[in-house]
């Protein structure tokens, strides 16, 4: 038997829109690539420009710089210190990588072909920028409470994985964009959600994290 597929490591913002109910910014990845046509939270793979030099390995300031990254790469919001602009209209402006926050970390089970390390951080914008979406990767976007999300993939009306349909249910017993902060309070990269295989073939996570007190 083959050894495991060494995962990759990624990382994806759940980014929200103050509001009642609050919003979540889903993108509708394109036809090509394991996520094909999948509505997801916008992320991806850590790349060797997010590793800064000498950085201590305990540290997770590469996902955080991922994490920014690819959300400005995808749909053009740069989150700075001072709050969510225009990506393509800043040029050396400081990121808030720092004010991430980690909600959880996941592990593709080892019987998979292609895994992710990835790292789930929460962010929050009160008023966004326009979103501008990369033609490439993507296909589309939208703003969407949790439980409008959910209803979309439940209708069949959108695809997507494991992990996103289980941040989209944890965010619905969120009261606030606050209450989903305090909620993730706690969660540290040492602990995995490894979606686990069932008697039918389907999977179901370990509860993430952040819920284990509740």
């Amino acid at each position: 038997m083959s050894s495991p597929v060494t995962p990759d490591p990624a990382a994806t913002v759940i980014l929200l829109r103050k509001g009642d109910p609050f919003e979540v910014l889903m993108v509708e990845r394109n036809g090509r690539g394991i996520f094909g046509s999948m509505l997801v939270f916008p992320g991806g793979r850590v790349d060797d420009e997010d590793v800064p030099e000498g950085f201590d390995p305990a540290d997770d300031l590469p996902h955080r710089n991922a994490a920014i990254r690819e959300l400005a790469e995808e749909t053009g919001i740069l989150l700075t210190p001072h709050g969510a602009m225009a990506a393509h209209t800043i040029e050396g402006e400081a990121t808030a990588a720092s004010s991430l926050v980690l909600v959880s970390r996941w592990v593709t089970p080892e019987f998979s072909p292609r895994r992710f390390d990835t790292r789930f951080y929460l962010a929050s914008c009160d008023d966004p920028p326009e979103v501008v979406i990369d033609d490439n990767e993507l296909v589309g976007h939208a703003w969407l409470n949790p439980q409008e999300a959910l209803s979309k993939t439940e209708k069949g009306d959108a695809q997507m994985v494991l992990p996103t349909i289980s941040h989209l249910r944890w965010l619905c017993r969120r009261s606030s964009v606050e209450d989903a902060f305090e909620s993730a309070k706690g969660a540290d990269a040492r602990t995995l959600v490894k979606p686990r295989r069932v008697e039918d073939g389907s999977l179901i996570p370990i509860l993430l994290p952040a819920e284990a007190h509740e």
